[in-house]
């Protein structure tokens, strides 16, 4: 009877040492909150062109962040749209762009590395142009 208990307390050790991985001790990856994919502008029936840019205000250094701009123009078709991103001030690096149409609205969307030696001060540009209308703007990012 004892070699019966001490054989089935093994088993169940056994199993509980094989149920357990290091997987389960690894933290899911957390999306940067500070990612953004739209941004809002109002179009009223007499505007011809609108532009926005939307991001975060602050980062840190070796952080990746996307922003997004967002472009309109009355009497264009949304997909001729051109979206020029450009790193005006600041330790930055633009990795990706990605642009996609939604009805009459152009969007792109950059993802940006902020440099080891980030300081603060970054100056985003963009500017979208189309067949009859252009726009630009630029949005500030300090250090966190």
């Amino acid at each position: 009877m004892k070699k019966l208990t001490l054989g089935l307390l093994l088993v169940v050790y056994v199993m509980a040492l094989s149920s357990c991985s290091n997987n389960d001790n690894i933290e899911p990856e957390i999306e940067n909150l500070k990612n953004v994919t739209d941004c809002n502008i109002t179009i009223e029936p007499d505007l011809l062109v609108a532009i926005c840019i939307d991001g975060t205000d602050v980062a840190l250094p070796d952080e990746i962040i996307t922003f997004v701009s967002t472009f309109y123009s009355k009497i264009d078709i949304a997909a001729n749209t051109q979206f020029m991103w450009d790193i005006e001030s600041g330790n930055m690096e633009i990795l990706t762009i990605e642009n996609s149409v939604e009805g009459s609205i152009a969007k792109s969307i950059a993802t940006i590395r902020f440099d080891a030696n980030y300081s603060g001060s970054g100056i985003i540009g963009v500017t979208a142009e189309n067949d009859n209308g252009s726009g630009y703007t630029q949005h500030i990012v300090e250090l966190e």
